[in-house]
């Protein structure tokens, strides 16, 4: 039994040193088997620590309340008192709308809110199979990029579901997120086609990705970067198409001035204590540290650090790479970001799992990445001997959870930093040292003649 153990470890050692981004695997593995177990040990105080806000009463709600939202779709967005939400473009309603009509209620009160619209006969059921149709379109993402591999791609799959980001989270909460990770994983994969009309339905799908949250408009940098300036012009016509043409049945241009002005408010967004996005986190050190309210230099703040993300995905020659600095800015640029939104990282994490193996001199760089990826999608049951489960916050998005999450994803984003940076320096001191070699050949040959 020993020599068994011990035979399997040394094989696990040779294929962490040959491949590190096993770590992915093991870490998250071990955290979410352990965690489930300890569920079914602890039943419900466990599961309420690991769900989004601690608060698993508000299950479904950026779901329900959107189908609440259409119960009247020329007033919907004049109807809306000013909160996050508000700041939905209609083409996620061009979704939900259907799907609320799909179990409307005949003959009786229409829903105000999420918990009268999940309570509508079969709201639920058709709820279920939303989350199911969001589920295989994951899987199928996952398994279009990259070299294909059915073990490989159902590992990634059933991790990244099983999640506390995933499941304690973006699918708990029911939030668009998920779908819109699908939309951008295709579409990404889609572009890089040698056919034209694959590569057209790529630019199309990460069009609609903006339509339905904005911000993956940062996207549009890679037509920049690549200079492909036909495909960012079609990429922005169809952006700008899919954005404002729904405002046809949403209103029209009254719904539009509404939904702008909804908009504007909720980018002044700065709440104290918020680690979810770069100006509540500037604005919660600045107030402890002066005692004042400096929106302007936390927003300026914020500006500055999205650039230098900007500049290190311009200059940076690794696809994985260029897709972690936009994903940087995309989850926490907007105000109203939340747990689900680290769902994005997934998708650099996708395609570095399904990349060739690394190089022997670029091994750390993708174990540390995989070693922090591991932490962030799984259940971080280890941290109760941290912070233990009966501790309580006042604020009601700091939770022992989101203070793990977030340490995680910060030290994986200083590390790819790191990364990238000691990576353009090798290959500065590379070129440097080529052109030296040619300049003393050049040197030597005149020196003959």
């Amino acid at each position: 039994m020993g020599l068994r153990l011990n035979q399997r470890l040394s094989r696990l050692k040779t294929r962490l040193v040959k491949d590190p981004r096993a770590l992915f695997y093991l870490i998250s593995a071990a955290g979410t088997v352990l965690g489930l177990l300890l569920c079914m040990c602890w039943g419900g105080p466990l599961y309420k620590w690991m769900v989004q806000e601690n608060d698993p009463g508000i299950r479904f709600a950026d779901y329900f309340a959107h189908i609440a939202r259409t119960v009247d779709p020329q007033h919907l967005y004049q109807r809306i008192s000013w909160d996050a939400m508000g700041c939905f473009p209609p083409l996620a309603y061009c979704m939900y709308y259907p799907l609320y009509r799909l179990t409307a209620p005949r003959g009786m009160i229409t829903p105000t809110n999420s918990l009268e619209a999940e309570i509508i006969p079969g709201a639920l059921s058709v709820f279920t199979i939303y989350l199911i149709f969001n589920a295989v379109l994951f899987y199928l993402a996952i398994n279009s990029t990259g070299k294909q591999n059915r073990k490989k791609d159902f590992a990634i799959f059933t991790l990244l579901m099983l999640s506390v980001v995933f499941a304690g989270s973006g699918y708990m909460m029911g939030n668009s997120t998920m779908l819109v990770v699908v939309l951008l994983l295709a579409g990404l994969r889609l572009r890089e086609s040698d056919r034209p009309m694959r590569r057209e339905g790529g630019i199309l799908l990460i069009a609609a990705s903006v339509a339905l949250k904005l911000y993956p408009a940062v996207f549009g940098l890679l037509f920049v970067k690549e200079r492909k300036w036909k495909e960012l012009f079609r990429f922005i016509l169809y952006t700008v198409l899919l954005l404002f043409g729904p405002f046809v049945f949403f209103g029209g241009t009254a719904g539009m001035i509404s939904w702008i002005g909804h908009l504007r408010e909720t980018m002044q967004y700065s709440d104290y204590g918020r680690l979810q996005y770069l100006t509540g986190i500037f604005h919660t050190v600045l107030k402890n540290l002066t005692n004042r309210d400096t929106t302007v230099i936390c927003f300026v703040l914020a500006v500055a650090v999205c650039l230098v993300w900007t500049w290190l995905a311009w200059r940076s020659g690794s696809r994985y790479r260029t897709m972690f600095f936009l994903i940087c800015i995309m989850v926490f640029f907007p105000a109203n970001a939340y747990r689900y939104s680290l769902s994005y990282f997934s998708i650099p994490l996708i395609m570095m799992l399904k990349d060739e193996p690394p190089k022997e001199s670029r091994r750390w760089p993708l174990g540390t990445a995989s070693l922090l990826y591991g932490m962030l999608y799984t259940i971080p049951i280890w941290w109760l001997m941290v912070i233990p489960l009966s501790r309580t916050y006042t604020l009601y998005t700091l939770t022992s959870v989101e203070i793990y999450l977030y340490l995680v994803t910060y030290a994986l984003i200083a590390a790819v930093m790191l990364a990238e940076m000691t990576a353009r320096r090798r290959e500065d001191l590379r070129i440097l040292g080529g052109t030296r070699r040619n300049s003393g050949g050049s040197l030597k040959r005149t020196e003959e003649q």
